[in-house]
Order: C-alpha cells, then structure tokens, then sequence
C-alpha cells in the first residue's frame, strides 16, 4: 500500500473532474449552516479554516460536525479540512493544498467577515479580514482555477438611504454609516468587478439573527447584544407592587420602525439552494424578510419574557434621557447601533422570490424572541465554550492501516478483479473524512478526496471503521475482515460492471 496523500500527481490521475465545493469561514455562524445544509444536501465541501491558541483547524470543524449530529440524530459526511488563513497570502494553504483545491474545487464560497464598525487604518479590522482578505480569496480562486464564485456580502452596502434598494444596484453615491459597511461595499465592488469567472454569485443577507427552530447562535452582535443587554439589566430591577421589574426608559423612537431580521437556518438554506441551482447562478439576492419586523416587538417580547414594565416611545425627535442607571447602561452599551435605530431600507427581493420563493422567511414572533432569550441564558451569553472534540480515531491519521485492511480484502476478491479499480471511502461520523482508494488491482494508493462522478463510493459509519481497527490492535484481522469484506466486495462489484 502506498500513501499518496502527500503526491499531486497521483491525485491528478485519480480524480476526473472538479465535485467539490470550497467554503470560507466554516466556524462562523452562517458558515456552519452552510457546512449542514450542504452535506445534507449531498454536496462533496471542503472548508479552509484557522487554528486557535487551543484547538485545531480540523478539531474546531468536527466539533461544529458533531453538534449537528447530536442535533440531527445521525452520522454525517466529514469535509476536507484545509488550514489556512484569508487575511494571509495565498490564503495561508500549503502547496500540496493549494494543487489539491486546483484540482477538485468546482465552485468557492466565500463567507469569511468579521462585524466590527470602527476601524484605526484601512489595515485594521473589518478592512484587513473583509477587504483585504476578500482581494486575497479573489486572486487565489483565479490562480487555482476555480469557475464559479458565490460571495456573501451585506444588505448594508447599500448605507443610508430611504429609496427602495434593488438587487442589480450598488454604488449609487450612497451615505455609508461606519467601517463595517464601507469594508463591504469595497470588497463587493472588488468581487463584482472580477475578471476570469465564469459565474459570481452574490448574496446580501439582512440583519442575521439565531436559529429561529433552536434559538442557537454563536455570536452576539446585534439583537443579541440587546438582548443580553436586557437579561443583564432587568432581573435587577425593583418590582412594583403587582411584581412587575419596573424599567422606566424614554427611547428617542416611535416603535414602529421596521426591522429587517433573517434567522440564519433560513439565510443558509436559501444560500444551499442557490448554490446547488447553476441555473440561478451569476445574480444578486437580497435576503431579507418578506414582513418587516420592528422594535416594539422586540422589546414587548422581551418586556413579557421577564415581567418588566415602563418602556416609552417618545418619537425620533426626542434626545435620550438617560437621568437613572439603568437607563444610561441602555444607551451607552447600544450607542454602536444608533444609527440603525430610526430607519431600516426597504429592500427589492425578485431574485430571491424567483429563485429560492418556495422558502419563506420565518416570521419573527415573541416565542422566537423568547427562544433567543432562553439560549443565551443556557450559553451564558457566549461564556460557555466548546472544548476539543471527542475522538476515538482520527481516520485520517490511520490510512496505512485502513490501506493495510483494504489489501488483505483485495486479497480475497483478486479473482474477480480484472482491471484497475478506484473507489471512493467516505467515512462518516466521528473522525470520519473522504478518500479515494485508487489502482486497487496492482497496488491501493490513498488519495484524500472522493473520486470524480461515476465511481463507486463505498460509505460506512466510522464506528464500524474502529471495531476494524480494534479488531487489527489486537491482532485479529480475520474478525475485522469479517465485519467490512460485504460491503467493500459489493462496491468492487459496482465497480466492475
């Protein structure tokens, strides 16, 4: 058995045609919907993510893949892991990786951002991960040859403005509030002006909020940060006599302004949709809500969830009165989002009702509002955090026994085997990943990634692929033969006809 994973060539000659799909930050919030709605929807992903000072590039994604099978109730595909960095150039990835993306990588998904409003320098964050890192994302998918480009941008490059904002539109001289929208608005002037694709795909999500099945999030930006704002402050008030948390607070608001709020399954799904439709390829789509939210439902829902009363709607003329303490940490902790508060655009949505219309946008309602709420107080507010994955395995660290394994079965089957076989091994769940087991008459060479379109894929559940190698540990290959020669002797079959 020769282990080819450190060998282009070999791969070169293994795969025929590019499967797989290259996504950018995997480990953020709509990124690892994005890695679920994907998978499930049976496309072959490859993800390029960052270490952290304690876990690894591969262990942050199987953490993110293990939360979805607790969620889900079963195993799921592993996808290529590729450590890498946006902000860095060529992306940080190996030589051995960048020739493996080349050669594999259909389509690239850019999702990588960070949210944050001010900036020091155009060096500084947002613009060095959403401008810079967005230059580099280009110029690496046109050096490894990647044709279609699917880019997620903001429904805010826009800026401030009270016209209805269409889809086919961007610079129209409009005023843009802070750094974070400017970084974008770049970085979208860059992707729509790229040169050398032949399809750009780019999505404008709204105001992204959590789960709106789960209440799950990942961060808190946004009505997250109002919300545990509130959780933090109210319990603390005094009760009147009905045992009612009395919040006085004037807010500079009617109440009724619209909020245009996107719950991230609902973002990820149509995002998965798009992607997996060519034909609706090369458009812009505005993900925003069919029905505005406004901010009265959100602070009533928030008023019913912890018994708290006294909020005024004095009108957008008033200035803040911020005269008592609680009062004051309101303001102060939301001056950030000020300029969002009074005016939100009403955006046109014809791409999206064309292409991805059988998916309504959940409406957002206090049970959701109160689904948020209850999430955050589990989590802490984002203080719980997730520690290294549990594995038993790491398959990708055993392939010279699992080649070893596939042999001895080769083995037994080389009567019926007349030609060079490629198979592909997906191994699901725990550890699992993606290979293609290539030239197994003469010799298996292991290659990370699925072979090309109509080659047999031989799909097993890791925990079957550990009894395997327990059964090898202890030096007992005929029980491991035993539990594996079925499955692998009918995909040689398919192989063969």
């Amino acid at each position: 058995m020769t282990d080819s994973t450190d060998s282009p060539s070999v791969n070169s000659c293994v795969v025929k045609g590019k499967t797989y799909i290259l996504l950018t930050g995997a480990t953020g919030l709509v990124g690892r919907y994005l890695l679920r709605d994907l998978i499930l929807r049976k496309q072959r992903v490859a993800v390029i993510a960052r270490p952290t000072s304690k876990l690894s590039a591969r262990q942050r994604v199987e953490s993110i893949m293990q939360y979805w099978e607790k969620q889900l109730e079963k195993s799921l595909p592993r996808p290529i892991v590729i450590e890498g960095d946006i902000c860095s150039e060529n992306l940080g990835v190996s030589k051995r990786d960048a020739q493996w993306i080349s050669e594999n990588c259909v389509e690239l998904i850019h999702n990588a951002a960070i949210l944050k409003f001010e900036a020091r320098t155009r060096e500084d964050e947002p613009f060095r991960t959403n401008l810079n890192g967005t230059r580099n994302v280009l110029d690496f998918a046109k050096l490894q040859g990647i044709p279609d480009l699917h880019y997620v941008s903001t429904a805010y490059v826009c800026g401030k403005t009270s016209d209805v904002v269409m889809e086919d539109q961007l610079d129209t001289g409009q005023e843009l509030r802070n750094d974070y929208e400017q970084s974008k608005f770049d970085a979208e002037t860059l992707v729509q002006a790229a040169e050398g694709f032949r399809n750009v795909t780019i999505f404008r999500p709204a105001v992204i909020i959590g789960d709106s099945k789960t209440g799950f999030t990942s961060t808190y930006h946004g009505l997250f940060l109002y919300l545990r704002l509130i959780a933090m402050l109210v319990p603390h008030q005094k009760r009147d006599e009905s045992g009612k948390h009395q919040t006085p607070i004037r807010l500079p608001m009617n109440g009724d302004e619209p909020r245009n709020l996107v719950p991230v399954d609902w973002v990820s799904a149509v995002i998965a949709h798009i992607v997996c439709t060519p034909d609706a390829h090369g458009r812009t789509y505005h993900l925003t809500p069919e029905e505005c939210s406004s901010a009265r439902q959100v602070i009533d829902s928030c008023c019913n969830y912890f018994n708290s009363a006294g909020v005024e709607y004095v009108g957008v003329d008033a200035k803040p009165d911020a005269d008592d303490e609680f009062s004051k940490a309101i303001f102060e902790n939301t001056r950030i989002y000020e300029s969002y508060e009074t005016s939100d655009p009403e955006f046109d949505r014809s791409n999206v009702d064309k292409w991805a219309g059988h998916l309504p946008c959940p409406a957002i309602n206090e049970s959701m509002i109160h689904r948020f709420i209850e999430f955050g107080e589990a989590n802490r507010w984002g203080k719980s955090r997730v520690g290294a994955p549990k594995v038993e395995y790491w398959f990708d660290d055993e392939l010279e026994r699992i080649g070893q394994l596939a042999e001895s079965i080769v083995g037994r089957l080389s009567a019926t085997l007349d030609s060079s076989v490629t198979i592909g091994l997906d191994i699901k769940g725990e550890g699992g990943g993606q290979w293609t087991l290539a030239e197994i008459a003469t010799g298996i060479r292991i290659v990370r990634g699925l072979p090309g379109e109509g080659s047999p894929i031989l799909a097993i559940d890791g925990r079957h692929v550990a009894q395997l190698l327990d059964k090898l540990s202890i030096q007992d290959p005929e029980s491991a033969l035993g539990l594996f020669v079925d499955q692998f002797e009918t995909t040689i079959s398919l192989a063969l006809r």
